[in-house]
């Protein structure tokens, strides 16, 4: 058994040892697996018209739900759902990794041809 911080509400709990990407008390894993369930019908429930999820903020789906902020971003930490904000961080971290690849194979690339001739 570990004690660990609940990353909803700040509170200290004692977990069965199992590791978890986001540590949560077993009241605020219940409160949370019920607000995943609010939030996916709201978003199922308002997708756009070609059926794809339309972008919302956490701030905004918080609002909508009647619920705290911090509740909706702790379900975006633990990928449940993803906000707007959630998809630019994923995809600029994507963009980066791809700038980086390439420019090692330009440099890389560009030794190897100043070799050969």
């Amino acid at each position: 058994m570990a004690l660990k911080i609940c990353e909803h509400c700040s509170k200290a709990y004692l977990d069965g040892g199992e590791e978890e990407k986001t540590p949560l008390c077993p009241d605020c894993a219940d409160y949370l697996e019920a607000l995943y369930r609010q939030a996916w019908t709201w978003l199922r429930d308002h997708s756009s018209a070609d059926g794809k999820p339309r972008r919302v903020t956490s701030a905004r789906l918080a609002e909508v739900l009647g619920v705290d902020a911090k509740s909706i971003e702790v379900l975006v930490k633990m990928d449940r759902i993803q906000t707007s904000a959630s998809l630019s961080k994923k995809a600029s971290g994507k963009d980066l990794e791809t700038l980086k690849a390439l420019r090692r194979g330009l440099s890389g690339g560009g030794r190897e041809r100043k070799g050969r001739r």
